[in-house]
């Protein structure tokens, strides 16, 4: 039995209760003539005392009402429309029974949306006149769901559209007697929403979208000095026109298995891989250790005060390396030394300096929520629809060398979104050095988040980034790519194998399962997903674009992320977007050391 139904049982038997209580001592004590003095005897339980007894009782179930009454409205105001779950069926009810408040929100038109380039050609939301009607327009479709989201009566709105809607201006109290006189004319005209214009480019959006077809991830690309979003696809995706159709809408809402509405670019965690290696090298450089030379075993390392090794791939020997050469051939049992070597404070320190939130132990970095704030914009709506994941790392008091160990590679308690790599690679980018915060308004002045490390640091990693795709890690297919192009480009590789729980194909909801002690667990597929990574920023000389690239069981990160990266940057370079002038952050705000971080198993490989 479902909660509300409990709660409604609940109400009526108390109300039944009460209803029947009062009608019985309403016989019972009823009016008499009354007898003779002499003759009566008083019953020991009259007067105020047993009026007492009772008025408690009554007490008891009014506040028995109350509490299924509050239950009652936490219920339909928390769980049956949101925030914290949805009942379809209540929904469906809502739809065609209670619509005022959204049909007067659509009496309002929107804004249009357009790319940055301002061209109602390249709209990305708007109005067209169809069929007797004006109707909202998404031209790219499920290509920009992600970003635009969707606005309609029956399913409300959601992402740039809920920013979108226009206010209604206040209306002055009117008295009676204009409410009757003015009943049914129209005194004003409807609201109209302002536009907006995006830093997102049209056709760039429209082609990381198509990298991304019959595949499961995302892709960030920003301007790595003024923090401008070029492109932010996630897949699968949605139709936004699907939304108000009820079949489809009920496909999209109960694919548990590719999670269509999901935003990976933001509200998805993934364990970084090799990728964080950037963020290592980073806090040795600042830590001034990266003259570091150390031994690359078949055996592996293991850990002071631990008995597990720490590997490469496939049982690798890299001898003797350097930070240059171990960065650039992905040496884990390099990074994981280094890590140890920085200490656990220092790579806290530098990890919350790239935006990173840190904690003491993984439990605490579990279910922080999202990120708000952390968008450059002076829209609270807009900052909280695109409200990322806090992206965590774990530096307490109690965390082992191993653990440390494993997170200095990506691996471990870590855990970050896409949108969180494509900013670590850009701070690396950056002129300053600085993580600037990420924008999608036009015209915004560029604002720092934090310094993420000196000039000096930042250009040290550089170097190492642009030798990954010279003569490392990426410099097969990616690296072709660039130099065909007549491009430069530093980027870094990344592969993390993670467990996934297993979908029923026909139901498409996670197989669950009971376990010994009678508690319901979700079935875990016997192979681990293999997550691939790429990061990376271009040209080398002066960086305009930088961004991460995520496919989920892509396998090695130069063999599938980046070939995406590589095709989206020539693309990039023939819409101009590589010669553009930035503007100058302002400077860069103190930022606190806050909180921490967590993280999964996972295995980097490259």
């Amino acid at each position: 039995m479902s909660f509300p139904f409990i709660a409604t049982i609940v109400l009526l038997i108390g109300m039944s209760g009460l209803i029947l209580a009062l009608f019985i001592s309403t016989w019972r004590y009823r009016s008499r003539a009354a007898p003779d003095q002499a003759e009566t005897k008083m019953p020991e339980d009259f007067g105020p005392r047993l009026t007492s007894r009772r008025l408690r009782y009554v007490r008891w179930a009014f506040a028995l009402l109350v509490v299924a009454a509050l239950g009652f409205h936490a219920y339909w105001g928390l769980f049956a429309t949101g925030p914290l779950g949805e009942s379809m069926a209540f929904a469906a009810l809502k739809n065609k029974h209670d619509q005022r408040n959204r049909r007067e929100a659509e009496t309002a038109l929107r804004g249009w949306i357009f790319d940055r380039h301002h061209d109602p050609r390249r709209a990305l939301a708007k109005y067209r006149y169809l069929d007797g009607r004006i109707r909202r327009d998404y031209p790219l479709g499920s290509e920009a769901a992600h970003i635009v989201g969707y606005g309609t009566l029956v399913r409300g709105d959601a992402l740039l559209e809920r920013a979108a809607v226009a206010a209604r201006p206040s209306q002055p109290e009117k008295s009676w007697w204009q409410k009757i006189t003015d009943f049914g004319v129209e005194t004003t005209r409807p609201p109209v929403g302002q536009d907006m214009v995006l830093t997102i480019d049209y056709d760039l959006q429209k082609a990381a979208a198509e990298q991304l077809q019959d595949k499961r991830g995302a892709i960030v690309m920003l301007n790595p000095q003024t923090g401008e979003i070029l492109a932010m696809a996630s897949a699968p995706s949605f139709d936004p026109g699907d939304v108000d159709n009820d079949v489809n809408w009920q496909k999209i809402w109960n694919d548990a298995g590719r999670k269509p509405l999901l935003n990976r670019a933001l509200d998805e965690y993934y364990l970084p891989g090799s990728t964080l290696k950037t963020v290592t090298a980073a806090a040795a450089i600042e830590s001034r250790l990266d003259d570091k030379i150390f031994t690359c075993r078949g055996e592996g390392w293991t850990p002071p005060g631990s008995t597990r090794p720490i590997r490469d791939d496939e049982g690798e020997a890299h001898g003797s390396l350097n930070l240059l050469e171990a960065y650039t051939r992905s040496c884990n049992q390099y990074f994981a030394q280094l890590g140890v070597e920085v200490e656990r404070q220092r790579m806290g320190e530098a990890a919350s300096r790239f935006g990173l939130h840190v904690y003491d132990t993984g439990a605490e970095s579990i279910g922080v929520g999202p990120f708000h704030n952390l968008w450059n914009t002076g829209n609270k709506v807009l900052s909280d629809v695109f409200a990322p994941l806090i992206s965590t790392f774990v530096a307490g008091r109690k965390i082992t060398k191993y653990d440390l160990a494993l997170e200095s590679i990506g691996q471990g308690y870590v855990q970050l979104t896409p949108i969180q790599m494509a900013m670590t690679a850009a701070a690396v980018a950056n002129a300053r050095g600085e993580v600037i915060r990420p924008t999608i308004e036009m015209g915004r002045q560029p604002a720092a988040l934090s310094q993420a490390m000196s000039p000096e640091t930042a250009a040290k990693m550089r170097t190492l980034m642009t030798s990954v795709v010279q003569r490392g890690t990426a410099a097969g297919a990616f690296g072709k790519l660039v130099r065909d192009a007549g491009l430069t480009a530093g980027g870094k590789t990344g592969t993390a194998q993670r467990e996934v729980p297993m979908i029923d194909p026909k139901t498409g909801k996670p197989v669950t399962y009971v376990d010994s002690r009678g508690r319901t667990r979700i079935k875990m597929e016997e192979k681990h997903r293999i997550d691939s990574w790429f990061i990376g920023f271009a040209p080398v000389e002066n960086p305009k674009i930088a961004w991460a690239v995520i496919v989920e069981g892509g396998g090695y990160g130069a063999r599938t992320s980046a070939p995406i990266a590589g095709n989206l940057l020539v693309k990039a370079k023939g819409l101009g977007l590589l010669n553009e002038e930035t503007a100058q952050p302002k400077a860069t705000p103190t930022r606190k050391r806050t909180d921490e971080d967590r993280g999964s198993k996972a295995e980097d490989r490259r």
